[in-house]
């Protein structure tokens, strides 16, 4: 079964049902026709993905900033 995740339309306000293993999908409000994407998500599917693999991923920019920073800021 599939999990779902609820979401306004920004123009009217009508509640929405997205799939969880679904994202960046450009989605169509039924009431009043506007046009917005779901919200992005990594994943594979079909696939198990390493959720701590990810994120590291996208936290590594973070991580070398912070380091060369607190690099040039003890010299």
């Amino acid at each position: 079964m599939t999990e779902y995740k609820l979401k306004k339309c920004p123009e009217c306000g009508q509640q929405l049902r997205f799939p969880e293993d679904i994202g960046g999908m450009l989605m169509k409000c039924p009431s009043c026709g506007r046009q917005f994407q779901s919200d992005f998500k990594l994943g594979v599917t079909g696939k198990r993905v390493n959720r701590s693999l990810l994120k590291t991923i996208f936290e590594l920019p973070d991580t070398i900033l912070e380091s060369i920073s607190r690099y040039f800021s003890s010299r």
